[in-house]
Parts: structure tokens; C-alpha cells; sequence
């Protein structure tokens, strides 16, 4: 009883919220927007570009660390009867992270291609909520990078427990 009360106040909330109006922009942005549309543009592409290239870089590097450094060590110790719960959960914390991690980035390129391909001089009010998504979407996407960075130090800090110990 409790899950469907939960579940309609959720439902309920999404509808409310939905039918909030989004607070507009300025004249001063608009005009901002349309006056500088192809630099703006220009910029975003290049962001784009730069993003690609990133992530990319970062994919195949966190792929690295998880593929050649973690996985074998936490097979090794299993192998040895030394399995550490820790470095395994942080392992498998981090293969998750990763998969959140190249979710979130196409999910973030595919919003940024639409607001690329917007006419912003046609359509700056939408290209500017259009915009204000992209830029949370990132804000996202730099957050995984961040919780990556986080669980590599904490495996580098219990592989040196680890030694210590040994």
C-alpha cells in the first residue's frame, strides 16, 4: 500500500512540475544569442571536437587501468587465496562507473549534436534551454570522470595496504 501512495506522489510531483513554465530569457540574451550565433556555434563545435577526442583518451585509459591492472590483480589474489572484498567492491564499483560513464558521454554528444545542428538566430530561446540541458548533461559526464579518479586513488591506496601487509 505504501509503494503505490510513493509511486502516485512521484507521478503526481512529474506532472506538476512538467507544467511549470520555464522562466524565459532576457532580451539582452536573445540578442546576444543572435548576434553571435555563428561564433557560438563555431564554439560549441569545437568543444564537440575537443569532448570526442576526451573521451576517447579517458575510455580507453580507465579501460586500461580496469583491464590491466585491476582485474588481474583481484584474479591473482583470488587465485593465491588472498581475495580482498575490498579491492574486489571497488573493482566492480569502478566497471560500473565506467559503463554510467559511457552513458552519460553519448547522452551528452547526442544533445549537443541537436543543439549544434539548431539555428540559434531562429530559435535562440529554444537553443538556449537547449543549451542549459547540454550544460547538465556535462556537469554529469564531469562528475563520472571525477568518481572514476576517486575509485582509481582508493585501489591504489588498498593495493599499498595490501603490500604493506604482505
Amino acid at each position: 500500500m505504501k509503494k503505490k501512495r510513493v509511486i502516485f506522489y512521484c507521478i503526481t510531483f512529474m506532472l506538476f512540475c512538467q507544467g511549470l513554465p520555464v522562466a524565459a530569457i532576457s532580451e539582452e540574451q536573445k540578442t546576444a544569442i543572435v548576434e553571435n550565433c555563428e561564433v557560438i556555434r563555431d564554439n560549441l563545435k569545437n568543444v564537440q571536437r575537443i569532448d570526442a577526442r576526451a573521451r576517447v583518451f579517458l575510455g580507453s585509459h580507465y579501460e586500461t587501468v580496469l583491464a590491466k591492472f585491476m582485474t588481474p590483480l583481484n584474479v591473482r589474489l583470488v587465485e593465491n587465496n588472498m581475495s580482498n572484498t575490498s579491492l574486489i567492491e571497488n573493482q566492480s564499483t569502478f566497471a560500473a562507473a565506467k559503463v554510467a560513464f559511457v552513458s552519460d558521454f553519448v547522452s551528452y554528444q547526442q544533445e549537443l549534436e541537436v543543439l549544434v545542428a539548431m539555428n540559434c538566430r531562429a530559435e535562440s530561446e529554444n537553443f538556449y534551454k537547449r543549451l542549459q540541458l547540454v550544460r547538465e548533461k556535462r556537469k554529469i559526464v564531469a562528475g563520472d570522470l571525477a568518481k572514476m579518479r576517486e575509485l582509481t586513488r582508493k585501489n591504489i591506496e588498498l593495493t599499498q595496504k595490501l603490500k604493506r601487509k604482505l
